[in-house]
């Protein structure tokens, strides 16, 4: 194993950053305390208001190197994490086989440029002194943290595919068997985009708040800015190690704002191509609505479905676009279309509008699938949908942190809040709160300390703004 390379912090002044492929003026950014900066090469990092912000540039690998270099000790740590969600019992074991299902379904679907960075994040970690299970950091590894989300998907993907027993009935000896119930539907991230005239100054609002287990606290605190040698500048929420941000909350230098919300899973598509690399190559390069939609599509392996809130601040144009795995539904305001009728506005809480979508996403052995079946909204539906009624014409970042302290979309299961205006999007900033919005800390509770070295309380801390020193 590679010894631990030592990161001293430098001297810094305030930066003076462009993106290559940037042709907006440069923004002068103070960056904090000499003393807070720790740098790799064009790369670094420091703390703020609970976020690790994470600056990298330049080519796929060494980008990536400066990252893995950069955030080795959290790399390792979220390993750990994961590894024990995949088994408390033996974790080691439970990594080996996401590790398998990970190269097996994912490794050969991830764009090369993609691969090349998280390479770089591998090699990095590893030269810091970041290992697991007495072995170096790898590429496999990296793929695992990307893909994590598609791996926790299969299962759900799988109930949606017949095996071609559907509909057979097997006579056994004895009582019949009760079938098992059906998961109950979890609540994950609430998300809103708002233009026209729903806005108070006609142009875009925008927010998202991040719903998911303890586990992932300590971990989705980390804003990165990306400056890469071939297209946009881009900022985004993610996780160490990500090259993506799993999270979904992405601005990049074109104007493109980009978000989403999980809905029921959709079936799997091996043939396709890995989501991590669909949307990392969607906010790297897409300069429009349409080119973020085609590029979230083409070669769609399924997993991870959702409902994706996209902004152009060129056009002042917004979309709704949810994603199944052959069904989609795109909605845009440029063509009027409004669901629920909230002109101007769009949002996103996990409850799929589309019907298509929605029966795409039904089980397999449903034997009560409808021939047609309505929307309803749920409780967060209904709270958007009081959100827009009260705040309509007047939305603005006011309106947006109101939203986003409300008990009913910012439950008790958030991690994070996040919004921004287009006027502070063009500057790749947005005000941001890690921890609990409402103000509570979330404490594990006895049994997860014990399965979960690595989860500690998360608590709540002020809002900030994120941004990309330049």
């Amino acid at each position: 194993m590679r010894r631990l390379a030592l990161l001293l912090p430098l001297s810094l002044s305030p930066l003076l950053l462009v993106s290559p492929s940037s042709s907006a003026p440069p923004l002068a950014a103070e960056l904090p305390a000499a003393k807070d900066i720790v740098r790799y090469g064009e790369g670094y990092r420091y703390p703020q208001a609970g976020w690790v912000v994470l600056h990298i540039e330049g080519e796929p690998y060494p980008r990536g190197y400066q990252h893995g270099k950069l955030l080795a000790k959290e790399i390792a740590a979220y390993i750990r994490m994961l590894a024990t969600e995949r088994s408390v019992k033996a974790p080691a074991d439970g990594w080996k086989s996401a590790r398998q299902l990970a190269n097996v379904l994912f490794m050969r679907k991830i764009d090369r440029e993609v691969l090349e960075e998280m390479k770089g994040i591998a090699d990095g970690a590893t030269d810091a002194g970041a290992s697991y299970d007495n072995r170096d950091i790898d590429l496999l590894d990296v793929v695992v943290l990307n893909t994590w989300m598609e791996i926790v998907c299969l299962d759900s993907a799988l109930d949606t595919m017949p095996t071609g027993l559907e509909g057979k009935v097997f006579p056994r000896p004895g009582l019949p068997k009760a079938p098992a119930p059906r998961p109950k539907k979890q609540d994950h991230c609430s998300a809103f985009i708002a233009t026209g005239a729903a806005t108070s100054d006609g142009k875009i609002v925008f927010g998202h708040i991040t719903m998911a287990g303890l586990t992932a606290g300590p971990f989705v605190n980390v804003w990165i800015d990306v400056v890469p040698k071939k297209g946009r500048r881009f900022v985004m929420q993610a996780f160490p190690g990500g090259v993506w941000s799993s999270q979904d909350y992405y601005i990049n230098d074109a104007g493109i704002l980009l978000c989403e919300t999980t809905i029921n899973q959709t079936p799997f598509d091996a043939t396709g191509m890995s989501l991590a690399s669909r949307a990392r190559k969607a906010i790297q390069y897409g300069e429009s609505i349409d080119a973020v939609v085609k590029t979230l599509s083409e070669k769609n392996n399924g997993l991870y479905s959702n409902e994706w809130l996209i902004g152009d601040l060129n056009t002042n144009e917004i979309a709704m676009f949810e994603l199944g795995t052959k069904a989609s539904k795109l909605w845009r305001s440029s063509k009027n279309e409004w669901f629920e009728n909230t002109k101007g506005f769009y949002w996103g809480n996990n409850n799929a509008k589309d019907l298509a979508v929605r029966f795409e996403a039904l089980p397999a052995d449903a034997a009560d699938k409808p021939d047609k079946f309505e929307w309803e909204a749920d409780e967060r539906d209904k709270a958007w949908l009081a959100f827009y009624k009260k705040h309509a014409g007047k939305i603005d970042a006011s309106a947006a942190k109101k939203a986003f302290t409300d008990e009913t979309l910012a439950q008790d299961t958030s991690l994070d809040a996040k919004y921004t205006t287009a006027d502070l999007a063009k500057k790749l900033a947005t005000h941001a709160m890690y921890g609990p919005p409402t103000g509570k800390a979330w404490k594990p509770t006895d049994e997860q300390k014990r399965d979960h070295p690595e989860i500690v309380t998360l608590e709540p801390h002020p809002w900030t703004v994120l941004t990309a020193p330049r």
